[in-house]
């Protein structure tokens, strides 16, 4: 199928679109546009003080099959901009893969292949990953000196640069090596080493550009290159090449954020940041609701989350319901255990804690309802007892519930953190007729280091 529109055809849609773009234009003194992407059945439209009509694209559509050229495809992505004076630009791309606000499934390229076929020179490597087909990379070869060459001497401080990075790049077969561009035997080292003979300039100029770093080069590459070393058809890319991983999800997440996740990846990674954050998995239920505990499950035309009393509240997609639930179960320290208290743990089981309490002071056993917290500059705490530890307790704490020896509240000393600190928090159980029930800290080292570097101050 050849392009079916003629220039008088096209430069009519053009006009069109242009007039539909000024009937909704917000202001009319400055410029309007349309952003609009499309593989397969999916596109995505991009109206800027403008309306993205059916009229719009509906014609945008149309130009785009009419633009198809046999054997080479249609363009994937356009952006139309209409000036106040009537003029536009219409710019459009049919090797890049469009800038999308959300990510479409792989399949959309497959299918793009199929209502708009393309030769092998045609198909972009970007995307020749995304449909499973052979890279069309060709890479080049640099070749050992031959006895008539002459071929400049390197500068002293250049040559071990170079041989580090002839030796060091990925093998792929036969003596040869590849860094992704270049392909090369190891007697181009050779030469350097035993010889002085350095490699072809054209080579040596792409070194340079890489600043003599080495580049990781991808599995597929390798393999590539092996293949063509060998003289076997190229390698197809393996599915994990290919789709995000667990691990490319989890780097997004931590960049990103504004995350594009399905509503499967949203569910997990709410149960992570649940998990993460110390919530017991008895005190949420997601998938169906649960009497007793917060829930987040699908419900009439969107998502419930219900509170322990049943109260419900519905929103119209998961991300909000996620937001809900995450917000409820962190707000009060109590709820991430579902008002429980956690059993009494043997030192054994409380030894891989990051922060301990040194010695004289309570050990972590006598805490309950434990997690690593942080406590902000400015935040004011009490000790009991001399000063060696790193035990402290709320300002305002009433002693008989921090469960420490009698003697102990003979001395008090109190101190603010002058920046912010990572302390173990929990809850003192009962113990020697004292009824426990006070707000502890563990801080990271004993309070004497703390005041000598400067992170706590005394102010009584």
């Amino acid at each position: 199928m050849e392009s079916t529109l003629t220039e008088s055809e096209r430069h009519t849609l053009l006009a069109e679109i242009g007039r539909l773009v000024r009937a909704r234009q917000s202001a009319p003194a400055t410029p309007a546009g349309i952003g609009f992407a499309q593989l397969g059945d999916y596109l995505e439209v991009r109206p800027g003080n403008t309306e993205a009509s059916t009229g719009i694209i509906e014609r945008f559509a149309i130009l785009r099959a009419g633009m198809y050229r046999h054997g080479r495809g249609t363009w994937l992505q356009a952006r139309y901009v209409l000036s106040p004076d009537g003029s536009f630009d219409f710019d459009f791309y049919s090797d890049v893969d469009p800038s999308w606000t959300t990510p479409p499934p792989s399949s959309v390229y497959r299918d793009e292949l199929a209502t708009f076929p393309r030769e092998d020179a045609y198909i972009p490597d970007w995307w020749r990953l995304r449909v499973g087909l052979p890279l069309t990379f060709e890479f080049r070869h640099a070749r050992p000196a031959t006895a008539l060459m002459q071929r400049p001497a390197l500068a002293p401080e250049e040559r071990p640069l170079v041989l580090q990075y002839l030796e060091r790049e990925a093998e792929v077969g036969g003596g040869h090596r590849t860094d992704g561009t270049w392909i090369w035997p190891a007697e181009v080292a050779g030469q350097l080493r035993r010889h002085g003979i350095p490699p072809e300039p054209a080579f040596l100029t792409h070194m340079r550009e890489q600043g003599f770093q080495p580049p990781h080069v991808a599995p597929l590459l390798r393999r590539t290159a092996k293949a063509d070393l060998a003289g076997r058809p190229r390698p197809r890319p393996e599915p994990a090449e290919v789709a995000p991983t667990a691990a490319d999800l989890a780097a997004e997440l931590e960049t990103d954020p504004e995350p594009e996740l399905t509503d499967e990846q949203l569910l997990a990674q709410l149960e992570n940041r649940l998990d993460a954050l110390g919530v017991w998995p008895r005190a949420y239920r997601i998938g169906t609701p649960e009497p007793g505990a917060w829930s987040l499950y699908r419900g009439g035309s969107g998502w419930l989350v219900t509170a322990p009393d049943g109260a419900a509240h519905q929103f119209p997609d998961l991300a909000s319901a996620a937001q809900q639930l995450l917000g409820a179960l962190l707000l009060y320290p109590a709820r991430a255990t579902g008002g429980r208290e956690t059993p009494l743990e043997t030192a054994k089981e409380v030894g891989d804690w990051p922060i301990q309490p040194t010695p004289g002071d309570p050990p972590l056993t006598l805490l309950r309802n434990k997690r690593l917290t942080r406590l902000g500059t400015g935040t004011v705490v009490l000790r009991f007892g001399e000063e060696p530890g790193n035990l402290v307790h709320q300002q305002e704490v009433r002693f008989a519930t921090t469960s420490l020896p009698l003697e102990r509240e003979r001395v008090t000393t109190t101190f603010r953190l002058r920046r912010s600190l990572y302390v173990i928090t929990g809850v003192t159980v009962p113990w020697a007729n004292l009824p426990g029930g006070a707000v502890a800290y563990v801080l990271p080292k004993p309070i004497a280091e703390h005041e000598s570097d400067g992170s706590l101050e005394r102010i009584e």
